[in-house]
């Protein structure tokens, strides 16, 4: 994709190219060695103005990505923040929304000869072609995905307190270990992050959702956040977020590190692509 965006901050700024922004990106970049403490964990946001993540009509059973905010760039961007991770968490929410064809499958780089230079970088960097993937659940009532059947990429399936005895026996069935963390239909992040250490993750991609986000702030786990924001209004009675819940203090305090302007990307509108780093 040969597209330039412009560097609003820091200053001085000036074009730089949209392919590979994400992939120098020097804080993800430099935690080469094993971790001896948790992983660094990373979230990315896609939003309207209005903070619409995802929205429903009245006739609708399930929330969706708006079409209006899907861009060429902001995937390829969010494909070269995957690329720094050893492991992505993701939900079952995502694993039904998969099966059902309401979102792509992100569980892989997609193989295509825009995202070879993403392949390239991972094999420079010495890493395997695809992170290994946690997915969090507290029923455990998701679809397993046939790309998750390659040998090469790990899936760790992880619970909270109130799933069945007989989901859990299920997936032992089909041969997944199901990890129980805490005693609440909640994941219990600290020993979730404790597990995720011993497996010698460095860095840890969040591509969950607004209460997983909320429990990993809560606790000091995100150390980068990163957002596309497009230059739309979108409204609708229905919608999600990216927080709800519990109101955030210190824990929610952002930093600006960059900030880039996209002055009109393949859905016509304009996007910032902000990085922020938690205080």
């Amino acid at each position: 994709m040969k597209k330039s965006v412009v560097q609003l901050y820091p200053q001085p700024g000036g074009s730089l190219p949209l392919k590979g922004l994400y992939l120098s990106h020097d804080g993800l970049a430099q935690v080469n060695e094993p971790a001896n403490n948790f992983p660094l964990v990373y979230a990315n946001f896609l939003t309207s103005i209005d903070g619409r993540i995802a929205l429903k009509t009245s006739d609708e059973k399930y929330y969706r990505l708006p079409w209006q905010l899907k861009s060429d760039e902001d995937f390829l961007l969010l494909l070269e923040l995957y690329a720094h991770a050893d492991c992505i968490i993701t939900h079952g929410g995502y694993m039904r929304s998969l099966s059902e064809g309401r979102l792509g499958n992100v569980l892989q780089l997609p193989q295509t000869s825009e995202t070879e230079y993403i392949h390239d970088w991972r094999k420079q960097q010495g890493m395997k072609s695809n992170p290994d993937v946690t997915i969090v659940s507290g029923s455990l009532d998701f679809p397993w995905h046939s790309s998750l059947d390659n040998p090469t990429q790990k899936v760790h399936i992880v619970t909270g307190g109130h799933a069945t005895l007989d989901a859990q026996q299920y997936w032992a069935d089909k041969g997944h270990v199901v990890h129980r963390f805490g005693e609440s239909n909640f994941v219990d992040v600290k020993a979730l992050m404790s597990y995720l250490q011993l497996q010698g993750y460095r860095r840890v991609c969040l591509m969950a959702g607004p209460d997983l986000l909320q429990e990993m702030l809560l606790h000091g786990f995100v150390k980068y956040f990163f957002m596309t924001m497009s230059h739309q209004l979108l409204g609708g009675s229905e919608f999600k977020t990216m927080l709800n819940g519990t109101v955030l203090d210190k824990e929610g305090r952002l930093k600006l590190k960059k900030l880039y302007l996209d002055e009109g990307g393949s859905n016509i509108a304009g996007q910032w692509y902000v990085e922020f780093m938690l205080s």
